[in-house]
């Protein structure tokens, strides 16, 4: 049940909204590990927002200022880039792992609990190279106080939590049997 809900966590947590923060001028940004949005006018609130820019990075469209990498954010930029596909591909692997799973297949608790533990893995770099690696590479969000806890970031926590929890309980030794007296 655990590599289950962690599938469907890794595909929310994909696209929907990490975290937010303000700047000084009154709008609000919006970082994704696709992209980051600037809402502007009204309270900068998703619903009144009178005006939104976006930048993607997956698939790039948008607003190329937006994005604009810092002087010394290349690197950061290029992490930033990799969580996208890490979460893909940790979602990917969980539903792979359920199969297993529920299939038994192969029956050896290491290989068992190889393909959560390898979305545990991938989902923690993603959850790393978002909240980590954005304010570090974007221009627009150096003078911004992000603030994570938006729902696609608590899916890509409770992804990193499940597929953990998932490798422990395919891991465990089984039971000893019990012997009647």
């Amino acid at each position: 049940m655990a590599i289950f809900l962690t599938a469907i966590a890794l595909q929310q947590a994909s696209t929907r909204p990490w975290g937010w923060g303000s700047a000084s001028d009154g709008s609000r940004y919006e970082l994704s590990p696709v992209g980051l949005s600037r809402l502007e006018g009204g309270d900068a609130t998703r619903r009144d927002a009178s005006a939104r820019t976006d930048c993607r990075w997956w698939p790039v469209y948008g607003d190329p200022a937006l994005c604009g990498v810092r002087p010394d954010g290349e690197a950061a930029y290029r992490r930033l880039r990799l969580a996208y596909p890490a979460l893909q591909v940790a979602m990917w692997l969980a539903v792979a792992s359920l199969l297993l799973q529920t299939l038994r297949i192969p029956r050896q608790r290491l290989w068992q609990g190889a393909a959560p533990l390898a979305t545990c893995a991938l989902s923690a770099a993603g959850v790393h190279f978002v909240s980590r690696e954005a304010p570090r590479a974007l221009n627009a969000l150096q003078q911004v106080d992000l603030h994570f806890g938006e729902f696609g970031f608590v899916c890509g926590v409770a992804a990193v939590v499940l597929s953990g929890f998932s490798a422990l309980v395919a891991l465990r030794e089984p039971p000893p049997p019990v012997s009647d007296p």
